[in-house]
């Protein structure tokens, strides 16, 4: 009985999600403005003269960030993922003490222009993390088969086989810095995050331990990065 309750949780909240998501895609998809990628370009390298501070200064010019991990990898998003999260920062449905200004800054054709050229952008590849055997097999196991106990479904059943996402609304987690993925994990365990489709990610966050959020972290981080794929370009 608990194994079909915890079936029937999972189902529901992911066709819940993809519901909602696919509805606000097609949504904003009507009154999209036309990018620019070209121009997307010139504001990640040298941002605007309104303010808009150049986006390589962070998250560099290829999209692989500075390597800390303080800063996503953006190379390979799709363009309605990184818009939908620049207008979230820019309205307050996400916070954040760089970005929150920085998107307030950007007007509707910046946010498409830089979310169209990050999204073609090919990444520099960056080393799989060191972890232990353990670790990696407990972020393989939640990200693959889930948690029964915990009543958790597979972190895969939204974001693709081996982490590739679901374009366009769901990210890939593919080769994405496992510090990041667990900071943001943390943010939705404790509610200062809240811009996901009914709230499924604090939802799930909530089940998590502090090893199962650096577990799935790591497992991520070494897979392969879609966004490296050899029919990106090259900036």
């Amino acid at each position: 009985m608990k194994l079909n309750r915890s079936i029937l949780i999972a189902t529901l909240a992911t066709a819940t999600a993809g519901f909602f998501l696919t509805r606000s895609f097609a949504a904003q998809s009507a009154g999209a403005v036309k990018a620019d990628e070209g121009r997307g370009a010139e504001i990640a390298a040298s941002g605007t003269a309104y303010g808009v501070v150049p986006c390589a200064r962070c998250h560099a010019f290829d999209g692989t960030a500075d390597g800390s991990g303080a800063f996503p990898k953006l190379s390979g998003i799709s363009s309605y993922y990184l818009a939908k999260q620049l207008r979230d920062f820019a309205s307050g449905l996400r916070t954040d003490a760089i970005m929150s200004a920085i998107a307030r800054k950007m007007k509707d054709e910046d946010i498409a222009d830089v979310s169209e050229y990050y999204s073609g952008v090919r990444g520099t590849p960056t080393p799989a993390p060191g972890a232990s055997p353990d670790l990696l097999a407990l972020g393989a196991r939640l990200a693959t088969v889930g948690d029964q106990e915990k009543e958790i479904q597979a972190c895969e059943a939204c974001h693709g086989p081996q982490g590739r996402g679901e374009s366009p609304a769901i990210p890939p987690l593919a080769g994405q810095y496992a510090p990041y993925i667990a900071f943001q994990m943390r943010m939705w365990r404790m509610g200062y995050r809240k811009n996901d489709a009914n709230q499924q990610m604090a939802n799930i966050a909530k089940r998590l331990n502090a090893q199962d959020i650096e577990a799935v972290g790591l497992y991520f981080e070494g897979l392969p990065q879609q966004g490296i794929a050899k029919n990106k370009r090259q900036p």
